[in-house]
């Protein structure tokens, strides 16, 4: 098996576990209110009784015999894909820029922190053993297109295709006599940083005019920043920074961007899912696609923070395009977008 496994919850405990031989998921939930139910959940995994989609069903129902009313199916897949590791599975562990590839030397258990050197206060509630074969490795120097876009991949883990596989093997044979897939691509991670760093510094309201200065490049016939009282019949939480109309496409891309340095939480998000009406007729009749874009990061689990309210938009919050700045930047390079002096002329 081949896993992209994201270790950006908890991040520094994280970090420690992969430095301890250890792959940690969260959950910590579950071992503090059931040991036991923690073990049944790796058996009902692992058996082969149980496919990934029942799996999500079960874990569903959970939500009616514990404490935790608001398990979905989508989360017991994620689980499931981490249960379902076994020695000698590969996973690649995505961090800002660069990657690790680690073996797994066992079966997955529930965490201990007898063995990690973990406080057992943090959410984590399961690990696996691993083995680290490569660390720190650039992503743009060893990764192909394809398997680039696998490791912008926001959830908490992926089941590589066999496609993928022959990539990482690829990869894995590049990295291994050192020698990078793209010569240029050094070059490129030293522009993207800089972009990034840039983005970072520049503030909000540069941030709003770089964004409408980028859709007007990538084709859009129409860009506005709405004015902050312009919320129409929307509820009072709605909002959008920015609106860009591709009529050629019948489409209208909807902005929240967001100026933070670390993590950002669940707001823009919510904004996006609360705007619902649209009163402009130059976007009316256009069907609406919804963009979060962040100078800082996001947890890998954030649609899975999302209020309850929204609960009757799974499928539109599933559809929200969750942009970094380190995405940002590499979309300002890869467009070919040139930082000239009319970029932030209100």
């Amino acid at each position: 098996m081949y896993l992209m496994q994201r270790v950006s919850h908890h991040a520094k405990s994280a970090e420690k576990m992969l430095e301890a031989g250890y792959l940690p998921i969260g959950w910590a939930a579950f071992r503090k209110h059931d040991l036991e139910l923690a073990d049944q959940l790796i058996a009902l995994a692992r058996d082969n009784t149980m496919s990934k989609y029942e799996f999500g069903q079960h874990f569903k129902e959970l939500s009616k015999t514990t404490p935790f009313d608001w398990l979905t199916p989508r989360q017991g897949y994620f689980l499931h894909n981490f249960f379902s590791l076994s020695e000698d599975s590969i996973v690649i562990v995505p961090k800002a820029q660069v990657f690790d590839v680690y073996k797994v030397m066992g079966n997955p258990q529930v965490f201990s922190p007898e063995k990690t050197g973990i406080d057992s206060e943090e959410d984590i509630g399961f690990m696996v053993q691993i083995q680290p074969l490569h660390r720190n490795v650039s992503r743009y120097d060893y990764l192909e297109t394809a398997l680039m876009s696998k490791l912008k991949f926001r959830g908490t883990n992926l089941v590589f295709s066999d496609d993928d596989v022959k990539l990482i093997l690829n990869m894995l044979k590049h990295i291994e006599e050192s020698k990078p897939i793209d010569d240029f691509s050094e070059t490129k991670a030293k522009i993207i940083t800089e972009i990034r760093d840039y983005i970072y510094r520049m503030g909000y309201d540069k941030l709003e005019h770089l964004i409408k200065a980028y859709m007007k490049h990538i084709g859009a016939d129409c860009v506005r920043i709405p004015s902050k009282n312009d919320k129409g019949d929307n509820d009072q939480r709605a909002d959008v920074d920015i609106k860009a109309s591709f009529k050629n496409l019948g489409i209208v891309i909807y902005i929240q961007a967001k100026c933070h340095d670390g993590i950002s939480d669940t707001l823009g998000i919510e904004q996006l899912l609360a705007y619902e009406t649209e009163i402009d007729s130059d976007f009316a009749e256009l069907v609406p696609v919804k963009w979060f874009i962040t100078t800082g990061d996001f947890e890998a689990d954030i649609k899975d923070q999302v209020t309850e309210s929204y609960s009757d938009k799974k499928e539109e919050l599933k559809n929200i395009k969750l942009i970094n700045g380190t995405d940002f930047a590499e979309m300002l390079y890869d467009s070919g977008f040139v930082f000239g002096p009319d970029v932030f002329k209100k």
